[in-house]
């Protein structure tokens, strides 16, 4: 299989989900070629050889901190230099599948290039994101505007552009037929996140103090609600039996600015923040947890699936899941893979009884961890994906 990925940021020095579905279709004896858009001034220009992937570089501009003006040019300028990328690079290619995510979802154009000029190619949208409602669920605009409307209209030229549409999930799969009933239902199907498997070690863990300690990992932005995980680490710090309960945030977003003040403004002895850890100092960090955080803003109308639930689950950690009333990750938590609890999103409380029970089920958090485990190596490694993507070319 000749495969063509395109991805708005890609780096092959970051553990991420793509990187692992790159490597496992090369791993796998195909011919792997990407387009990989990087804000780094460091990368060569040109068509270069990557690990055995043909790469062409995009450079961008730096998106984090960027106003939404900002932000809109630079996904616009991408539709454009992908296409000139494609016309320098790869002119003379063929290729069966062209797989590319949300976001950005300006892509139809270069789609519209591509069904021309490799004609035999099956398009495969990865959706991660539903844009532009996630945006007017944020409050970032309205649901009734000229802008709601321009990007709308983009979303369903992307969608009318792909062959094949794989959902994070079911519950956006229904999502999608329920306001795109448009969409053919043989065109839309079940394409998880997913990684490689890596051998579970157990490291020597620093000596234990008795705290229950809960890792949050990842972006610190407005769908992780950190203004109400805040709110519930205060109520946690006000309750005498939880006085043993320690939280560790690490990451970056466009919020860490509240983490920083409420760090300021209240010195909570409960909490840890870190911008960024070395990937080692992170592991040991996920090694020492008792059990790892996900939150989804109470706001969202549409189902996310937070991709940080696998690295959880990959470390065999137990997992707290305070999320809205769309998504359907808490019933794979609490049901399905049987490895942690589920609470609603926008109430302290709520958070307080769920760490209650965390602390309640201190003895099973080990086995609820590997059951978390046992769950991931058999649904999300990486080769499930890869499988998808391989029976999407067969047909």
């Amino acid at each position: 299989m000749r495969i063509l990925f395109l991805f708005q940021i890609f780096d092959f020095d970051s553990s991420t989900i793509y990187l692992d579905l790159v490597r496992e279709c090369r791993d796998r004896g195909h011919a792997v070629s990407l387009i990989a858009g990087t804000t780094a001034s460091d990368k060569p220009l040109g068509v270069v050889d990557v690990e055995g992937i043909k790469t062409v570089y995009m450079p961008l501009q730096d998106q984090f901190g960027a106003g939404s003006v900002k932000k809109a040019l630079i996904q616009m300028s991408i539709p454009g230099r992908m296409k000139q990328i494609l016309k320098d690079g790869f002119g003379g290619e063929t290729f069966d599948v062209i797989a590319y995510p949300t976001p950005p979802i300006t892509l139809s154009s270069v789609l519209k290039y591509c069904k021309k000029h490799y004609k035999s190619a099956v398009r495969y949208l990865m959706l991660k994101d539903i844009f532009p409602q996630n945006a007017v669920d944020l409050g970032m605009f309205s649901g009734t505007g000229l802008i709601y409307r321009y990007y709308r209209q983009m979303e369903k030229q992307l969608y009318q552009y792909s062959d094949r549409i794989g959902c994070m999930s079911e519950a956006n799969v229904e999502y999608i037929k329920k306001h795109d009933p448009e969409i053919p239902d043989e065109k839309l199907e079940y394409f998880p996140n997913t990684a490689a498997v890596s051998e579970l070690t157990e490291t020597p863990k620093k000596q234990d103090d008795g705290r229950l300690r809960i890792v949050f990992g990842g972006n610190m932005g407005r769908p992780q609600d950190i203004e109400g995980l805040i709110a519930g680490i205060k109520a946690c710090g006000n309750r005498a039996e939880l006085n043993d309960v320690f939280f560790f945030f690490v990451g970056d977003g466009s919020e860490s600015g509240k983490i920083e003040d409420f760090i300021k403004r209240e010195k909570p002895g409960n909490f840890s923040y870190r911008h960024r850890l070395p990937r080692e100092e992170y592991e040991q960090l996920l090694n020492n947890a008792d059990a790892g955080l996900i939150s989804l803003s109470a706001d969202f109308t549409i189902p996310n699936f937070p991709s940080r639930l696998l690295s959880y689950m990959q470390k065999a950690k137990p997992v707290l899941a305070v999320v809205d009333e769309a998504t359907d990750i808490d019933t794979l938590i609490t049901e399905e893979a049987g490895c942690g609890y589920a609470v609603k999103a926008g109430d302290p409380e709520e958070f307080v009884s769920g760490i209650r029970k965390l602390k309640a089920d201190r003895e099973r958090l080990a086995e609820l961890g590997l059951k978390g485990r046992k769950y991931f190596e058999r649904y999300f490694n990486v080769g499930v994906s890869v499988d998808i993507l391989e029976r999407a070319y067969r047909g």
